[in-house]
């Protein structure tokens, strides 16, 4: 499980409010200064996430000085999280300044469904974050509700970027000494207060401490996140993008570009914020797989699409060429469509997939969802050992072959039968009929059907 435990999405419009909100907050004013910011809304961060293959994501405004702003935000991330509690966490922002009103906007917000309180900026929003008295009403109201607190993190040297601040790690290290009951992640790496961690007295401080990556590459080498391994603990780091400042592909890339083990990467990328924030695996929404023993063929995309988890059928997209590829080879007998696909068990066909988790895109799927689902697709062809396996599209049977058998694909490998076996089970590889591969065309996939169809009655005659 992928969890991105630092994004920010912003109403829609916004973008056409760049006057009016940097006239009303000095934290909008100091992040954006110009018109013409990237914002995301809450579809941009469901795409991308989706794109992406991470599978939650902790949604979080800034820390707005404008008490209306605050609330208008607030509304917005708690309606996308109800809206979306498979994928979306709300962070609500409040501005300790504010006193018992802070204390009222969070209550408020933690009551409509808010997990958290964050990002606050204490330089924009004008507060001491080490003066106890001014933070102990809100952080009193965290501890009782046994809610996490994201607070923004300046590193004390390096490049200067609108918004860094001195919320430094002597600053942070005091702030966390003042509430050691409270659980607190420090954005960015801690400003580098991980790498302080290895002091015992600092160490014994950060006890309740977690740091997040969000815009990691930015501020430094992959060798900065083994090293805050080493000496805060690899449970204490969180994959975090800063989303939209950076997209979540590079921030991947860059964690697990890293010299860890794969169960610290694992942890970092999800496993730590899960029990932090208390995000359950969800059950995943996807196309059931249509299986019985002694079918024919057993027809394996490669995932489901998005679009056709949403029609409930394989190959809903109408551009999808299978159906229409299957009928004009009169693989049936008749003419049929997505909506056909459970009854084609009666006919001895199935259906089923490498990676059951749908994307948007091929392109959406990570090494992680074929290393999990390969093998219990292996499991499955060996319970139902249909005649025929047939795989849509080299990559997914590589991936397969790899994650599935431990075997490493030829360079060379082609379409049609494979000497390979599957328990019981022949296989067969047709090209994808998806519209991004133009390689083949509509005849060329009809060539390939009527082949596949020629070794069925082979094999039950």
């Amino acid at each position: 499980m992928i969890i991105d435990s630092h994004c920010h999405i912003l109403p829609p419009n916004f973008g056409s409010r760049h006057d009016e909100l940097a006239g009303r907050d000095a934290t909008y004013a100091t992040l954006f200064p110009k018109p013409g910011a990237r914002f995301a809304d809450i579809e941009s961060l469901l795409r991308d996430i989706d794109a992406a293959a991470v599978d939650h994501a902790v949604a979080m405004g800034f820390g707005w000085t404008d008490r209306d702003l605050a609330r208008e935000v607030n509304d917005y991330l708690i309606r996308a999280a109800a809206a979306n509690p498979d994928r979306i966490t709300a962070f609500a922002s409040v501005n300790p300044e504010w006193g018992d009103e802070a204390v009222r906007e969070a209550s408020r917000c933690l009551d409509a469904g808010a997990r958290g309180i964050g990002e606050i900026h204490a330089d924009s929003q004008r507060f001491d974050i080490t003066d106890r008295a001014v933070m102990d009403p809100l952080m009193a109201l965290l501890s009782a509700r046994d809610v996490p607190i994201t607070v923004h993190a300046s590193e004390p040297v390096g490049h200067e970027y609108p918004g860094k601040g001195s919320s430094t790690p002597d600053r942070l290290l005091q702030f966390a000494k003042n509430f050691p009951d409270n659980r607190m992640v420090f954005a960015h790496l801690g400003g580098g207060l991980p790498f302080y961690a290895a002091m015992p007295e600092v160490g014994e401080a950060l006890q309740n401490i977690w740091y997040d990556t969000a815009a990691l590459p930015f501020l430094y080498r992959p060798s900065a996140i083994v090293a805050a391994a080493k000496t805060a603990g690899a449970d204490r780091l969180l994959f975090g993008t800063d989303y939209p400042l950076l997209t979540h592909r590079r921030v991947i890339d860059c964690v697990r570009s890293a010299d860890l083990s794969q169960d610290v990467v694992d942890g970092i990328m999800g496993a730590n914020a899960a029990f932090l924030i208390d995000v359950a695996e969800q059950p995943m929404e996807t196309l059931p797989d249509y299986l019985r023993p002694g079918l024919d063929i057993v027809l394996i995309g490669l995932n489901p699409s998005t679009r056709s988890v949403r029609a409930g059928h394989y190959f809903a997209n109408p551009r999808n060429r299978f159906w229409s590829a299957l009928s004009a080879a009169n693989f049936v007998g008749r003419t049929v469509g997505p909506e056909d696909d459970a009854s084609l068990l009666a006919e001895g066909i199935g259906f089923t997939d490498v990676v059951k988790r749908p994307t948007g895109q091929a392109s959406g799927l990570a090494s992680a969802d074929y290393r999990r689902d390969a093998p219990r697709l292996r499991e499955k062809l060996l319970r139902h050992a249909p005649r025929i396996a047939c795989f849509h599209g080299l990559t997914g049977y590589r991936a397969y072959l790899l994650h599935g058998e431990g075997i490493k694909a030829a360079r060379n490998m082609e379409l049609g039968r494979q000497e390979l076996m599957i328990g019981p089970s022949r296989v067969f590889v047709l090209p994808n009929p998806s519209p991004a591969n133009a390689r083949y065309s509509l005849d060329d996939l009809v060539g390939w059907y009527r082949e596949l169809d020629r070794w069925r009655v082979e094999l039950t005659s």
